[in-house]
């Protein structure tokens, strides 16, 4: 049969050559007697199982150092103890086989997950799902995942967190997963682009099609696979790893060269992070700390405001890092598609939600004080368009300072039209300005961020250049720097631009420094990508 070409979503970056394996837990298995007939005490001991066993990972994990995956496998051993689910599969499984009601519960949860507009909540039914499959394992004597016995690409119709850790992604033998569902979003993304393994989703059921063993070339970078490739394209997936690792190593032989342009200009490189698995990367790459540290991501799943022990809890491990470098951490940024289920129905966002709840904003305040402790801290307001929300917020952050100490820097995120129009008042009330290039050029240009035209590289249209050099102008006329922590930062096509323009640091993911720190020290030099981006104050070629 001849090859065939299917088109994804491009999850985690890298390609890959090998054969398929399929995982048996995608494969159906023999029914067990519990299976049929175990009732409700079965189905709920499967699910106690499951949960001893995520438990027993999640705490292999910490001690391995990799905190964050711990964290994530930890969330889901609390989501197969939870209560509302065994209550309904204790309920279904009166009336039918202990199998059928672990699955038929787990669906419909993943279903309601999977229906939410919020993508990081919407990721969720992966895991949710894969409580189901681990549970059916335990009832029908399965055993545990595997890694493939050769190295191979894994093909699937979605992966959980905890089965890509059963998978022993550390040992090299998974070269790649091709899934037929999945999302970027979800937790196996995560640990993937944490391990640096490609992955592909949304191919689609033709993926599964294909024989267990046969020949799949897999681009986590442009979201292709190619099933039964030919000679051709056999070696030109080689040819791509080969030169892509030959870059990564020659990129990584420059960790130790200062971010500094060929004119001369010293630009510092920070990285965004949301746990203490990227900002050890972040670090391993040469940052200087972080520009942007995420908050809300530990909270989305919460019933309430976190109170200050919560934050401080959730932070501790992160800023511990940290000791003696920048550390940005930004509030809360709830809202839009990062809505909790205790705020449905609230309108605000950012800056503006948090201050309609000062009580939580005083608790996180506080928490950040104590757990940046020892680091350069500085604290970052999200969606900032009125001096006014700084002042506050000011008041609220030296009260949570301890008498004598001084209170951390507090920055403004540019991130609206309106927010870059009153740079100027905003920067006589800022100690630093954090340009957030996703939302501004998806503001500005009247688009739905998470659209497919919105790609980080609009950052370069007229108008959204001239709110960036507006907002960078008012910064520096006022004395105080400015960071842009968008994605926009990690292009490295727009890194010339962004250092005509004035931009101070440059806060990318922990992936993309290396390749940033390239492009910062080639920015300045005659011929360079400059030339070729339009530049926002009158629309033609700079």
């Amino acid at each position: 049969m001849s090859e065939l070409v299917l088109h994804g979503l491009a999850v985690s970056g890298g390609v890959a050559i090998g054969p398929a394996f399929v995982p048996p837990a995608f494969v159906p298995a023999a029914p067990s007697r519990e299976a049929v007939d175990g009732g409700p005490p079965a189905a709920l001991a499967a699910l106690a199982q499951v949960a001893a066993e995520l438990g027993a990972t999640a705490t292999r994990l910490a001690a391995a150092g990799r905190a964050a995956e711990a964290e994530i496998i930890d969330a889901n051993r609390l989501m197969a103890e939870d209560p509302s689910l065994r209550s309904e599969v204790e309920a279904l499984a009166r009336d039918r086989p202990a199998a059928a009601a672990l699955v038929a519960a787990t669906e419909r949860q993943a279903a309601m997950l999977a229906a939410l507009d919020d993508p990081l909540l919407a990721g969720r039914a992966a895991d949710v799902r894969e409580l189901g499959r681990r549970a059916i394992r335990a009832l029908t004597g399965g055993g545990a995942l595997h890694a493939p016995a050769r190295p191979s690409i894994v093909v699937a119709p979605e992966v959980g967190p905890a089965e890509l850790v059963d998978l022993r992604l550390e040992d090299g033998l998974v070269l790649g997963f091709a899934l037929s569902a999945g999302s970027a979003t979800s937790h196996a993304a995560i640990i993937a682009r944490s391990y640096g393994v490609p992955m592909v989703a949304e191919l689609g059921e033709e993926v599964l099609a294909g024989e267990s063993g046969a020949q799949i070339g897999l681009d986590g970078a442009t979201g292709t696979v190619v099933l039964r490739p030919g000679a051709a394209s056999i070696l030109r997936f080689r040819s791509t790893a080969a030169a892509n690792a030959k870059e990564q190593a020659q990129l990584a032989a420059g960790r130790h060269l200062p971010s500094v342009t060929a004119s001369g200009k010293s630009i510092r490189l920070l990285a965004n992070a949301s746990t203490p698995g990227e900002v050890e990367a972040a670090l391993e790459r040469g940052a200087e700390g972080v520009g942007l540290l995420r908050t809300e991501l530990a909270f989305l799943d919460a019933v309430g405001w976190p109170t200050a022990d919560q934050h401080a809890a959730a932070l501790a491990p992160t800023l511990d890092l940290l000791a003696g470098r920048v550390a940005t951490v930004r509030t809360l940024d709830f809202g839009a598609d990062k809505t909790p289920a205790f705020l449905r129905g609230e309108g605000g966002r950012g800056i503006a939600l948090m201050l309609e709840h000062e009580g939580a904003l005083e608790a996180q305040l506080a928490a950040i004080v104590r757990a940046g402790r020892g680091t350069r801290l500085r604290v970052m307001l999200p969606l900032v368009e009125s001096p006014e929300q700084l002042a506050i917020a000011r008041q609220l952050l030296h009260a949570a300072t301890a008498p004598g100490d001084l209170a951390p820097q507090l920055g403004a995120m540019i991130e609206t039209p309106i927010g870059a129009e009153r740079s100027r008042e905003l920067a006589a009330a800022a100690d630093f300005f954090s340009i957030g290039t996703n939302d501004l050029v998806a503001t500005t240009l009247g688009l739905d961020r998470d659209q497919p035209g919105v790609s980080p590289l609009s950052a370069a249209h007229p108008s959204v250049v001239a709110l960036i050099r507006q907002t960078i102008e008012s910064a520096h006329a006022a004395g105080i720097t400015v960071e842009i922590c968008g994605e926009a930062a990690g292009e490295p096509e727009l890194t010339p631009l962004l250092v005509r323009l004035g931009v101070d640091e440059l806060s990318v993911s922990a992936a993309r420094l290396d390749t940033i720190r390239k492009a910062v020290r080639a920015s300045g030099e005659p011929g360079d990508k400059l030339n070729q981006v339009r530049d926002g104050r009158d629309g033609v070629v700079a």
